[in-house]
């Protein structure tokens, strides 16, 4: 259990930091680099798209906020029932990614990483 607690820390660790580049580059577009790879990849596309902020809040911010409440659980406990509501609000973000990216029909990398380490978090979250 220990063992998996310490992938989870990784994990967040990791979604912390890809959130808080994609907050970075929301503010400040030209501090992205991203390889555009042929005409699907293209986080240009993506970050700046009308689907990057819901109400005026960059996706990236609201997954800087999941990610860092989600490490304040780990570190500090947490309330079943709220463990599972935030899961479901992190779920709500992939499922928004992915779809966001298929309407544009483009691929962010760094949001499908971010994409991937939230998954990952919230699987290893329902495991402890």
């Amino acid at each position: 259990m220990r063992h998996h607690k310490k992938i989870l820390g990784v994990a967040l660790a990791l979604g912390i930091i890809d959130s808080v580049y994609l907050t970075i580059v929301h503010f400040a577009p030209g501090a992205l680099y991203c390889p555009t790879i042929g005409t699907t990849v293209n986080c240009e596309s993506v970050l700046g798209s009308s689907l990057s902020a819901v109400f005026g809040i960059p996706i990236a911010v609201l997954g800087l906020v999941w990610f860092v409440a989600a490490f304040l659980f780990l570190l500090f406990g947490h309330n079943k029932i709220v463990k599972n509501v935030w899961m479901l609000f992190g779920a709500g973000g992939i499922l928004y990614s992915i779809v966001g990216q298929t309407i544009i029909g483009k691929i962010c990398i760094y949001c499908s990483l971010l994409d991937i380490f939230l998954a990952l978090s919230i699987g290893m979250f329902l495991y402890l």
